[in-house]
């Protein structure tokens, strides 16, 4: 299995207003590197499946995938998990005042030969540059900004590296 990476950042804004945003995967081509589009039903709930159109590293063509709600604990914690390569992604937000504290973590747990091959030569610069674009765009969505992944220095979340071991 290819390491996890996580990332960490403080977002001015109550738990209530991130947790709408994280949770929900209609608003994740508004602030998820490389998400293009979101095919689901109007909510999506735990256990529940979704399709995502990305675009994969930035440069090859688009490709659809299945994502599954694997776990969802209302204004605490959000697990993604994609069925096609295994890539997840699991937020953990915790109340800070008016604030929310705003765990991430991600990494892949390849579901076959040819998605162990692959997360073999994916490097971790890679996760740790998209997981870092991720908490910088999501500020922004939940302040209800446009363009969620424009730079605006006052949005930026205080983030920090925190790598485990593989």
């Amino acid at each position: 299995m290819a390491g996890t990476y996580r990332r960490h950042g403080l977002i001015e804004a109550p738990v209530d207003d991130v947790w709408a945003i994280v949770s929900d995967p209609h608003t994740h081509p508004d602030w998820w590197p490389e998400v293009i589009q979101v095919r689901a039903d109007d909510q999506v709930t735990e256990g529940g499946e979704y399709t995502r159109v990305t675009r994969r590293m930035g440069f090859l063509d688009m490709v659809d995938g299945v994502w599954l709600v694997e776990r969802m604990e209302h204004l605490k914690e959000v697990h993604f998990r994609c069925t096609v390569t295994g890539t997840y992604t699991r937020f953990a937000l915790t109340p800070a005042q008016d604030e929310t504290f705003v765990e991430v973590e991600a990494g892949i747990d390849p579901v076959n030969r040819r998605w162990k091959m692959a997360s073999a030569v994916v490097p971790r610069l890679f996760f740790q540059r998209w997981l870092g674009d991720l908490l910088d765009a999501l500020p922004r969505v939940v302040k209800g900004e446009a363009g969620g992944r424009a730079p605006d220095a006052d949005a930026q979340p205080a983030t920090s590296d925190k790598p485990s071991g593989d």
